[in-house]
Order: C-alpha cells, then structure tokens, then sequence
C-alpha cells in the first residue's frame, strides 16, 4: 500500500519537468460488481495501477485524488486539463459498484458508435464514440449541469427535469429529453491539457477504453 501511494507522488513531483502524455488502460463491469475492474494510468514512466478496494472502501493506489495531476493544469489554478466526463468516468473501475448503480451508469451501442450516459453529484455526463470506437478528448463528451439539489449531501434532481411518476433521487429519474447537453471540454484558460484520441470497445458488459493523450501546452 505505501509503495503504491509513493508512486502516485512520484508522477506528481515529476509533472511540468518536461512533456508528458497521459496513458489510459481501463475496464469497467457494467452490468455488476467485478474485483476483475481497473484502472492504469500514467504520466510520465511511472504507472499506477489501481483498482477498488472492499475492505477500506476505496481505491488500492488513491487515483481519487492521486489523477488530480492529470485533471488539472497545476496544483495552484486547477484549470480542468480534461472533460469532467473523462475523469469520471475514469474512476468507476475504483469506486464502490453502487456508485454506478446510483449514477445510473448506461452504454448503448447505435449505427453512429457507443453512447456512454451516467448522472454523478446532480451533472448529467454523455460521452460517445464514433463507429469504430473513437473517444476524441477534445470534443466527444457532453454535459449538463445544474440539474440537482444538494439536499443533507444527497442531490436531488429538480423536478423539471425527472420522469413522471418519480422523485429525482436516484439517476434513473433524470429525462434525458428534458435537459440540454453543452459540450463539455477542458479549461480554455488551462495553461496544460491533454488532446488525443482513446479506443473504446463495449462487449459482454464490460467497457474497455485504452490510448494515449497527448500533453499540450500554452
């Protein structure tokens, strides 16, 4: 545990020393719980390789915060350096499964490519791909906030936006025609981010998203 945890801290020493690309390498079970879901990633030579932990409830290496360095441009702006959908979506592999569940967490395959839905903390989040399974960093997600309440630490999505018969306390109650998805992208101002394209692949339950990114900057 203490080697993983130092090695998180190592890629963040190492950020802004020289260019590095972002590598993702993720599965995540859709359909249920799955010791089998991870997450690998990295900047730099250094990469962590995580996933969900049951008995402490979290993640083995702290990509929670640790993937802050690849989130954000630095420590002390934090202009997003990615779409909030990515890094989302990224961290359900080390998350418990009931987070998936209560986001309402969905991948539909259509004629145009795969279409990936969830509802986290009161933001509606959609990524797609295009037929051949392309993730494009730049302009493939979308999002829509202010949908939700912050009730005792529990969003409540307003009732504008939920399907009839419904209270909007779970992802599952949010209409998808009622809300208004707006491109979701990095910081304009963000002095670093990453451009790029990730394969997606979607079979049997089981969501895979893999490639390279590669750091821009200012």
């Amino acid at each position: 545990m203490k080697r993983v945890f130092i090695s998180v801290l190592l890629v963040i020493a190492a950020t802004g020393l020289f260019a590095q690309d972002l590598r993702i390498d993720f599965r995540f079970n859709v359909d249920k719980d799955d010791t089998a879901n991870y997450l690998n990633w990295s900047l730099g030579k250094e990469v962590i390789k995580d996933k969900y932990d049951a008995a402490s409830g979290a993640s083995v290496a702290g990509s929670t915060y640790g993937f802050d360095v690849a989130r954000y441009d630095n420590e002390i702006t934090k202009n997003a350096a990615l779409p909030a959908a990515l890094r989302n979506l990224l961290l359900f592999p080390v998350s418990p499964f009931g987070i998936a569940i209560g986001d309402n967490f969905t991948v539909e395959e259509t004629k145009q490519g795969l279409v990936i839905r969830f509802v986290h903390r009161g933001v509606a989040y959609e990524l797609k791909t295009d037929k051949k399974g392309n993730y494009n960093a730049v302009s493939d997600a979308r999002a829509a906030r202010g949908l939700a309440d912050n009730v005792g630490g529990k969003f409540i999505i307003k009732e504008e936006f939920v399907k009839a018969g419904t209270d909007g306390s779970k992802g599952a109650d949010l209409d998808w025609d009622k809300i208004t998805l707006v491109p979701d992208t990095r910081a304009v101002s963000a002095s670093r981010w990453f451009e790029g394209t990730l394969k997606v692949k979607y079979k049997k339950g089981i969501l895979t998203m893999k490639g390279t990114l590669e750091e821009m900057k200012r």
